[in-house]
């Protein structure tokens, strides 16, 4: 039976998972909830002057990390325009709790019991988030139309009932987005949440496609007309570019997501004819994921949300609407487009800093290597050449820093790349590159990567059921 199931389970391919019923059956479950997705988020909120609303929203920056950190469409004032950002937020804010809060530590470490206990916390925390999130974005919508002119007309005579309806919706919104993307965990294949985000993400990439050949656009007319020199001119020169250092960059991303450390591992306990059974205790170089970037994202998008709810809020004359416009004039509140060189390069070395920092941040807090090496010792697992406990814990330790470390410079590195690419002047027409740009690719890259892995081992799960 061994040999027959690693002969079935030693080349198994995604084509192989495809071939599978019940897999098919999960990926139409999949798809099925992502349409139902698509209707939600093709429903307009009433009050709101959609054309409008699209018009302000659509090449805001602010837009873009909004969709990528949340799965909304600030640009799209639909059902679901705020995303999952609550969820999100109160997931991290749990997954905190779990190292400050000692009931919160103990429920993480009971198994399938507690995972669903501090899931339901989740969703609970997530409820409030979602309503104080939407609040938060009408009321400067409410106010805009006083102090920026071109946000004058989005919310039109609308009334506090109509307010309080539309933020009901939102929420309401936002709490069926969570229910899909756990029907998709629970029924589907992939992670639902990160493939809710994935999808938000990829409905964008045709209109910034077509964008970026409006910007050639004279260009290809010449090029029907059949003048091949135009081919080498230096918009066509920049898509060429752009186009391989896309790819390279998505190859590195799965190099660095696949990339992993061995350390050797040898149990007394288990005996074979030849001696201790040895075994591998896999650290990956990218252990925190895309989370770093998200997290950096977010936070260097926060005081320019708090400087447009100042503003808009504020009268001209009150210290709260100078201190807005201040902070939006300053190097974190103001966008690509308006940044000096010098507020530039203060703020891609903020963010740099911000992602190594979270990285080491965000690894330690979901992978503890005091847990590992006292399960090491429990298991009579020891790494060759030390003593099992501390030495063994301060051993990982070591080696995780300086893997965060390699990881962490890799994760600013992708994210700040098509940025700066959007600095020179004909990379500022290109809206593919900044709109979709490191950060996005390191997530539908991971969440690409994370579901077809996950096919496979459902695959060898079922075949190992026909072995036994």
């Amino acid at each position: 039976m061994t040999k027959k199931f690693a002969k079935a389970t030693g080349s198994i391919s995604l084509f192989d998972s495809l071939k599978n019923p019940s897999i098919r059956k999960k990926i139409l479950f999949t798809f099925g909830i992502l349409v139902v997705y698509r209707i939600l988020a093709a429903i307009p909120l009433p009050g709101i002057d959609v054309r409008l609303f699209t018009e302000v929203f659509g090449n805001n920056p602010l837009t873009n990390i909004f969709t990528l950190v949340t799965g909304g469409r600030l640009d799209n004032p639909s059902l679901v325009a705020i995303g999952l950002g609550a969820y999100i937020n109160a997931s991290i804010i749990i997954q905190l709790l779990q190292t400050v809060i000692p009931k919160f530590e103990e429920l993480s470490k009971e198994g399938e019991r507690g995972r669903q206990t501090l899931n339901q916390y989740t969703r609970l925390l997530a409820v409030p988030l979602s309503a104080v999130q939407a609040f938060v974005i009408f009321t400067i919508l409410q106010n805009a139309g006083s102090s920026v002119p071109q946000l004058a007309g989005i919310v039109d005579n609308i009334t506090t009932l109509e307010i309080v309806t539309m933020i009901v919706a939102l929420t309401a919104g936002s709490i069926v987005l969570m229910w899909l993307g756990e029907l998709i965990t629970e029924n589907g294949i992939g992670n639902g949440i990160s493939i809710l985000i994935t999808v938000s993400i990829l409905t964008a990439v045709p209109g910034l496609i077509a964008r970026d050949f409006f910007f050639v656009s004279q260009d290809l007319q010449l090029l029907a007309a059949g003048n091949f020199n135009v081919l080498l001119n230096e918009n066509f020169t920049l898509i060429y570019a752009v186009t391989i250092g896309l790819v390279l960059l998505v190859l590195g991303v799965v190099a660095i997501n696949e990339a992993v450390r061995k350390i050797s591992i040898q149990y007394a306990r288990r005996f074979r004819g030849d001696g201790a059974q040895s075994s591998y205790l896999p650290l990956k170089i990218n252990q925190a994921g895309v989370i770093p970037v998200i997290f950096a994202s977010a936070l260097l998008t926060f005081p320019q949300i708090i400087a447009q709810f100042m503003i808009s809020s504020a009268d001209m004359d009150s210290f709260i609407f100078k201190l807005g416009t201040r902070i939006n004039e300053s190097f974190l509140g103001a966008s690509i487009v308006d940044r000096t060189a010098e507020q530039d390069f203060y703020y891609f070395a903020l963010y740099a800093i911000l992602i190594i920092a979270f990285a080491f941040f965000y690894t330690f807090v979901t992978y503890k290597p005091s847990e590992t090496a006292d399960n090491l010792k429990k298991s009579g697992g020891f790494i060759p050449g030390l003593r099992p406990g501390k030495a063994t814990q301060t051993f990982i330790t070591n080696v995780l820093i300086r893997l965060t470390f390699v990881g962490s410079i890799f994760l600013a590195v992708i994210a700040l790349i098509p940025q700066l690419v959007t600095l020179t002047p004909q990379g500022a027409n290109l809206t593919l590159l900044s709109a979709v740009g490191g950060t996005s690719l390191l997530i539908i890259v991971g969440v690409i990567l994370d579901t077809i892995r996950q096919m496979k081992s459902l695959t060898v799960s079922i075949s190992y059921d026909q072995y036994k």
